[in-house]
């Protein structure tokens, strides 16, 4: 199994700065580390790997046990300690576990600064620079016997950000950057994608910072057209934000909490049976050896932060729903899980369960806050023979135990603000009793019929002073004044909200029936397994059978062995392998919501050695540039070669710099996608000026740096050396291999377009382009590492 050096470089760091601390304390470097992204003075990187060699001492000094841990990753020949190690950061380097430091960025270990500092005083401070007026110490339960003095930057929030449109939907795969006034694009926080709840990672802010949020290339604003800006406190926060595209721009209203977060908040995590998935390299325990036992208690509150008293509810855990209850203080205590588990706080609504919040449970988590928000919604009155809205429709509402009038506007609606899982009762103005409705976060419009007549018998009893009073069936008596009359038969009314899709279908009997179809598009994961190692592995050759269409697919573009799909749910979909070129069914079913893992058993594509072909370069004049191709892509290539029957192959393309890329793009005319357009016609503008080439190409330099800042590729080989050393992309010339032209390919290059195109299918490449495609001029060729 080959690892990236970012991976490595992580563990490294994590066994040479606490190898002989506690586990806790191993996990609260993996923590600092990761918090770093995006944050303060390490905004502008683009990965760990811009801080990792120059702000921690054992990878700058290279110590003995930074040297072993990178042989031992790259021979594949790991120690008990080191897979330890690995199998236990793992998830914070995927981010499937939350922070759980509160925000620490910096940390120091003082009986080692004090040895130090009395050896090498102009050097080693004590106490660092850092402990000083705008960082305070944080205590982490659990590492108090090891050497360790953990820090954070005074005033820093963490924020857990969703994203939903004015129907309170989620919206979902929109993309969201976040920056800073002065650092407008950090790269590591551009184009998140929200998830199928419209949440995207959580975000540590420093103290004082105002982050500003834009979806979908729109800045997010407010209703006087200002920023919204997300302000650290020191607290941390969950937010919602609501988004609304139209003429005036996008509009957004903020619900922030000041409750403790919970790791429930980042985006949904993968439920693995045996492994958990780590960016493209890392393994994980099979085993919950590091699960603990987690006592908690949760305390329900209302939109105005006070305890909802004897509040009904259910925890959902392990698949498994129960009912719970709080008590008069709001508060149900005695709570148990084990660590890392996640937990779904849900009440009950119209025709299913609303979920609140997902948390997992973690360490020192006490009493977890669940707040109950105010959901705003329509509800639209119609008459029950004639189905048209009932408009100016006097109503009485009563909701927890405050009465309010309320009247439906033009179209029969009104507007209501209220808690979900509480419940509304609406009375006609004569007091006769309407209906009561239970408030479902799920619905953004309900539909009352009601009986027209009884409206009408309404407007004659006010005009006549008439009122109604409604009694029990058993206290029945005669009135004593005609102005109090007494009602035999309730209001007819009817919710008539639809649950969510329906359809009318008639039955096997010729009865119609009504038919619910939730058409939701959901995510499920699909992880790969080396049939003999059982190890996720990166290239795995799978193929999913969807609305009719097979595609083929390659494990790894989600992290090591996995690669995650959409589909709506209710859709039937198969998963095959193919076993000795015959497709096997490893999966037939519907996608379903919160859908398993599917867990495949490859026979890993091994590519041994080859003997007498020779891989070589052309026009690939920076050595740097050929310094960068792995040793696993050469060994490829030269396995392809030989199946087509060569002895050389010549690579004459790897990775590109902007100024590389613009020269590369100056004379050419093939189509490119809408990035690389647009550097296209920053190109044909200059051209149209009669502008020198070199400044020409100036200008392509700078569309090209602004478009990777936003995270847009105009090039697949136009990328940073960490995400090259993740996938090599290499071409492989026409010409220079011979293999005729883009036009007609020659016996030559058939047979090579055959060995990648077999590759590709057996999942040795992840990639591949022929050179005879409209436009190209090589066979483009890309390698997971």
């Amino acid at each position: 199994m080959s690892y990236s050096e970012e991976f490595i470089d992580f563990i490294a760091t994590i066994k040479g700065e606490a190898g002989i601390c506690g586990d806790i304390s191993k996990r609260a470097v993996a923590h600092c580390i990761m918090n770093r992204i995006g944050f303060g003075e390490w905004a502008q990187h683009t990965s760990i790997m811009g801080y990792l060699k120059n702000d921690f001492d054992a990878l700058t000094d290279e110590t003995d046990a930074v040297r072993q841990v990178r042989l031992e990753m790259k021979s594949n020949k790991i120690s008990k300690s080191t897979q330890h190690i690995i199998d236990l950061v793992s998830p914070i380097y995927n981010r499937q576990e939350e922070d759980f430091t509160n925000g620490i960025v910096l940390y120091w270990s003082p009986k080692a600064q004090a040895q130090l500092h009395k050896d090498k005083p102009k050097i080693y401070k004590y106490p660092p620079a850092f402990v000083n007026s705008e960082t305070e110490k944080v205590e982490i339960k659990g590492t108090e016997n090891d050497d360790m003095s953990w820090h954070r930057y005074k005033g820093t929030s963490r924020f857990y950000l969703q994203f939903v449109d004015k129907s309170a939907s989620p919206l979902v795969n929109s993309r969201v950057s976040v920056g800073y006034k002065k650092t407008k694009v950090v790269p590591t926080l551009s184009n998140l994608l929200t998830n199928s709840q419209g949440k995207i990672r959580s975000i540590l802010v420093k103290g004082g910072w105002g982050a500003r949020i834009t979806v979908d290339g729109k800045p997010v604003v407010d209703n006087n057209q200002k920023p919204v800006l997300l302000i650290a406190d020191g607290k941390n926060h969950s937010a919602v934000l609501v988004v609304a595209n139209g003429i005036s721009g996008i509009k957004s209203q903020t619900d922030i909490h000041t409750q403790q977060p919970t790791p429930s908040q980042k985006p949904e995590p993968v439920k693995l049976e045996n492994k958990a998935s780590v960016e493209q390299n890392a393994k994980v325990s099979k085993s919950n050896d590091q699960q603990k036992n987690v006592n908690f208690s949760i305390k329900v509150i209302d939109s105005e932060n006070k305890p909802i008293p004897n509040f009904s509810y259910f925890l959902k855990y392990k698949n498994a729903e129960k009912k719970h209850r709080v008590g008069a203080n709001g508060i149900e205590n005695s709570l148990k899980a084990l660590s890392g588990e996640e937990i779904t706080f849900l009440i009950s609504g119209l025709d299913s369960k609303q979920e609140i919040i997902r948390f997992t449970a973690h360490e020192g988590m006490g009493e977890k806050t669940i707040k109950l928000n105010l959901h705003t919604f329509n509800i639209l009155f119609r008459h029950k023979d004639t189905k048209k809205p009932i408009t100016n429709l006097n109503l009485i509402q009563k909701y927890r135990n405050q009465i309010k009038q309320k009247k439906t506007d033009g179209n029969g609606k009104i507007t209501v603000s209220a808690m979900p899982g509480f419940e509304l009762n609406y009375k006609l103005r004569d007091e006769r009793n309407l209906l009561t409705i239970k408030v479902d976060k799920n619905k953004s419009l309900r539909v009352i019929d009601v009986d027209s007549s009884a409206i009408e018998q309404a407007s004659k009893n006010i005009k006549t002073g008439t009122k109604v009073v409604e009694i029990a069936q058993s206290k029945r008596q005669v009135p004593s004044s005609k102005h109090k009359q007494p009602v035999d038969k309730p209001v007819e009314t009817h919710d008539s909200t639809p649950k969510r899709d329906e359809n009318t279908a008639v039955s096997k009997d010729g009865h119609p029936k009504m038919v619910v179809n939730d058409s939701r598009e959901v995510e499920f994961t699909v992880l790969t397994y080396d049939v003999k190692t059982n190890q996720l592995f990166n290239g795995g050759s799978y193929i999913v059978e969807y609305k009719g269409t097979k595609r083929s697919h390659v494990s790894g573009a989600n992290g090591l062995g996995k690669k995650i799909h959409k589909g709506v749910i209710n859709e039937s979909i198969r998963i095959i392998v193919l076993e000795s070129n015959k497709e096997k069914i490893i999966f037939d079913g519907k996608i379903e919501n919160s859908m398993a893992t599917i867990n495949l058993k490859i026979q890993k594509a091994e590519v041994a050695k080859v003997e007498g072909v020779s891989v070589l370069f052309s026009g690939v004049n920076e050595e740097w540039r050929r310094n960068i191709v792995s040793e696993k892509t050469k060994k490829i290539l030269a396995f392809l070669a030989k199946e087509a029957g060569m002895n050389k192959i010549y690579i004459t393309s790897t990775i590109r710099t902007a100024e590389s890329q613009a020269n590369a793009m100056y004379s050419q005319n093939i189509r490119y996608t809408a990035p690389g357009e647009e550097v296209k016609r920053v190109r044909d503008e200059c051209k149209a000026k009669n502008m020198r080439k070199e400044q020409t190409i100036s200008k392509m330099v700078e569309k090209i740096i602004e478009l990777q800042k936003q995270n847009k590729k105009v090039s697949k080989h136009c990328v940073s050396t960490e995400q090259y050393n993740k996938v090599n992309v290499v071409d492989i010339g026409l010409n220079s291999n011979g293999f005729g032209t883009n036009s007609h390919l020659n016996a030559q290059g058939k047979k090579f377009k055959q060995a990648c195109k077999d590759a590709k299918l057996n999942g040795i490449i992840s990639g591949f382009i022929s050179g005879d495609e409209p436009g190209e001029g090589a066979m483009h060729i890309e390698i997971t590492q």
